[in-house]
């Protein structure tokens, strides 16, 4: 396949044509070079950007369906969960009676959307995530918290396989957030390998522990008023980019993401990289996260509504993408570039549509039929992306 005159996110400023052969990437050519390739489709775009497919390295998959759930600014995550089962008990019991095969299957949907291709569920594996077109991220071994973590000093002590450890911390403002890293550090006897998430009360002392923090945002001001200090743990760790769930975040990770670029903690390069190349190096992806020759043919392409690359990529929404390739094959493509795929398809079948904000996408996910279960078990809730 030949996707030609494409502005690639981080490259230069020059179009150019991206050849793909089976599952990878088989060159990166200007968009001048005459394309010779009898057998391969070819597809034309104007005005558009690639991008290689996101890692959203922290989700709760099965959280989905949920409005944002908080009353006030708090002090941590417990303070929050102990407020929103009281207040919010109604609509927890009703949501949480859809099985959570269903809701995880949604958050699927949610991140697929988005151009996400590799997504890190914070929670149990569930084997009805096994036939998803996003990849599930099951490298380490994940623990809540230390307040609520259960047998958390147990799993990083004792549990011989399961590195890295990936567990919330520093989730809040008062000094029990503080103190619980404190604690998570003194109890990693054997200094396994660990990835924070949030890490709001965070230090850089602390931050050296860890191999990398993931950042979420637009979670953190929405609960707690304030975020993690990136600007100064980013000298000590990797950062990763985490959307958490629509409980807490907006389920638009590009929403997720400008709410990062405003707070100019990331540059515009460490910030893309933070759900891209840094994304796949932890956890361990090697041939994705890049638009290079030989990697992993997982590719987005947008419509470019600005002349500047980097600020064409943050202000896209999941209605602009218009073709997802995951592993070279198509898992999602917009109605307006059907006809140019026919025959393309291998199971025309298996696709999907979904109505992404008025624009018409079709996905290799039986996406219309999870929908339409959850409509029937929860006919008053409002799907605000779709």
């Amino acid at each position: 396949m030949i996707l030609k005159n494409l502005h690639i996110v981080g490259k230069d400023t020059e179009r150019r044509n991206i050849h793909t052969a089976g599952n990878t990437i088989a060159g990166i050519m200007n968009s001048a070079d005459r394309v010779n390739l009898n057998d391969d489709l070819i597809l034309n775009f104007e005005n558009c950007i690639a991008f290689p497919g996101l890692i959203n390295s922290h989700d709760h998959l099965e959280f989905n369906l949920y409005p944002r759930l908080g009353h006030k600014v708090y002090r941590d995550y417990v303070d929050w969960g102990n407020d929103i089962h009281i207040k919010d008990k109604e609509l927890i019991n009703s949501i949480e009676s859809v099985p959570s095969d269903l809701r995880m299957k949604y958050g699927v949907i949610k991140n697929l959307i988005c151009g996400v291709t590799a997504v890190a569920h914070h929670g149990s594996y569930n084997p009805v995530l096994d036939n998803s077109p996003v990849t599930i991220i099951r490298k380490g071994t994940c623990i809540h918290s230390v307040r609520l973590g259960g047998r958390w000093k147990y799993k990083i002590n004792l549990l011989k396989n399961g590195e890295p450890f990936v567990i919330h911390t520093g989730e809040g403002t008062n000094s029990e957030s503080a103190d619980e890293t404190d604690e998570l550090i003194r109890w990693n006897l054997f200094n396994r390998k660990l990835i924070g998430i949030h890490g709001i009360a965070m230090t850089e002392r602390q931050i050296k522990k860890f191999l990398a923090l993931i950042w979420c945002p637009d979670s953190n001001i929405f609960l707690f008023g304030r975020t993690a200090d990136i600007s100064s743990l980013k000298k000590h760790t990797k950062i990763l980019f985490g959307t958490d769930s629509t409980l807490t975040s907006d389920g638009n990770i590009f929403e997720n993401l400008r709410t990062a670029r405003n707070l100019n903690m990331l540059s515009d390069q460490e910030l893309f990289h933070s759900l891209t190349k840094t994304a796949a190096e932890v956890w361990g992806l090697n041939n994705c996260g890049s638009i290079e020759e030989g990697k992993n043919a997982d590719i987005v392409i947008a419509r470019q509504n600005t002349d500047n690359i980097y600020e064409s990529f943050y202000n896209t929404n999941p209605e602009d993408i218009l073709l997802i390739l995951k592993n070279g094959e198509i898992i999602l493509y917009d109605r307006t570039i059907q006809d140019t795929l026919t025959g393309m398809l291998k199971h025309t079948e298996r696709f999907n549509e979904i109505n992404v904000n008025g624009k018409i996408k079709h996905a290799d996910y039986p996406s219309g039929e999870i929908l339409k279960k959850i409509k029937a078990m929860l006919p008053g809730l409002e799907i605000k992306i779709f």
